[in-house]
């Protein structure tokens, strides 16, 4: 019965990935369509100059602080478009990481859970080194691109990034929405199939127990950095929810199980666990289909980058606490 209930859930992810991808490249069509991303330069230009990238990548990432999805899928068609280089695709992604831990992923969410599971002092404190995690690949992405990255200067609403720049804008009607929906079809035609494959793959793996390989995986980490193995416990319990796993470290620190500075440790490494299920459900299948054959690289580098941060942030934990 399990399986069914499973299977559901991941038919509703599946769906709501699909309509998060088709959203995003068919909103750039239609700003292409009607060239209202001229617009959008008041933001762009200062966080392409903070950045080091183009303004088009800028754009990227002030998409995703609003729709993680939607605003990779915008970067992904850019991409294509010859709009940005390739050594802006992982630079774009890691910075536009932050502002989605900020907003999507911790403050409305985790945050509030994780004052009430673990108490006020270690909810605040574990949230700060979330967001010190996410902050340490932006501003590494950030490095990075002004060491390595050519920008490229030319402004949005040029006429090699806009479509009929010079012909001043264009209502949203009837006229610019069918011409924006026509042109994404072909690129939605070859993404959406490549998604849907990719994630029913993780369903069938998941259904066969390679999971829970993943999770047996940290254990020994566990005990290599000191941890007790009740630890073990609240890192499986991440594969089912992250609040399931807040709620066992809260439980262990109330037991007297685990100390601050283990409970700390022991929700980073569960963040880690997470960050590795995010990647094989969501990351890899949507970069593949987004990038194409790019995909798996970008997968590899931002997921080393993001496993990177983490370790970063467990040192600094020894070291505070």
């Amino acid at each position: 019965m399990s399986y069914y209930v499973s299977f559901f859930i991941i038919l509703e992810y599946l769906i709501k990935a699909v309509v998060l991808i088709s959203i995003g490249i068919i909103f750039v069509n239609i700003l292409n369509e009607t060239g209202l991303i001229r617009k959008f330069e008041i933001i762009s230009r200062p966080l392409s100059r903070i950045s080091g990238l183009s303004y088009a990548s800028s754009l990227s990432i002030v998409s995703m602080a609003i729709n993680s999805t939607a605003g990779k899928s915008i970067l992904a068609e850019y991409y294509r478009e010859g709009k940005i280089s390739q050594k802006e695709i992982v630079p774009s992604l890691l910075i536009g990481t932050f502002p989605t831990v900020l907003g999507e992923s911790l403050l409305r969410v985790q945050f509030p859970t994780a004052i009430v599971l673990l108490g006020p002092v270690t909810g605040i404190i574990y949230t700060l080194l979330n967001l010190f995690s996410s902050f340490i690949q932006a501003a590494g992405a950030v490095i990075y691109s002004h060491m390595f990255v050519e920008k490229n200067t030319e402004p949005v609403g040029s006429k090699s990034i806009v479509r009929d720049a010079d012909s001043g804008l264009k209502k949203i009607n009837r006229v610019t929405l069918k011409a924006g929906v026509q042109k994404s079809l072909p690129r939605l035609k070859k993404i959406i199939p490549i998604t849907a494959g990719a994630i029913m793959i993780f369903y069938l793996l998941s259904l066969a127990g390679f999971m829970d390989m993943i999770a047996s995986i940290f254990g020994p980490v566990l005990n290599l950095i000191g941890l007790p193995g009740e630890s073990t416990a609240a890192l499986v319990a991440q594969f089912m929810h992250f609040s399931a796993g807040y709620a066992i470290v809260g439980t262990l620190m109330e037991t007297g199980v685990l100390n601050m500075e283990q409970a700390l440790v022991t929700l980073v490494m569960g963040s880690m666990v997470v960050i590795t299920i995010i990647y094989l459900k969501y990351s890899f299948p949507l970069y593949l289909s987004l990038f194409g054959k790019d995909g798996f690289i970008i997968t590899c580098k931002t997921y080393a980058v993001s496993m990177l941060a983490k370790i970063i942030t467990i040192v600094l934990v020894f070291v505070l606490f």
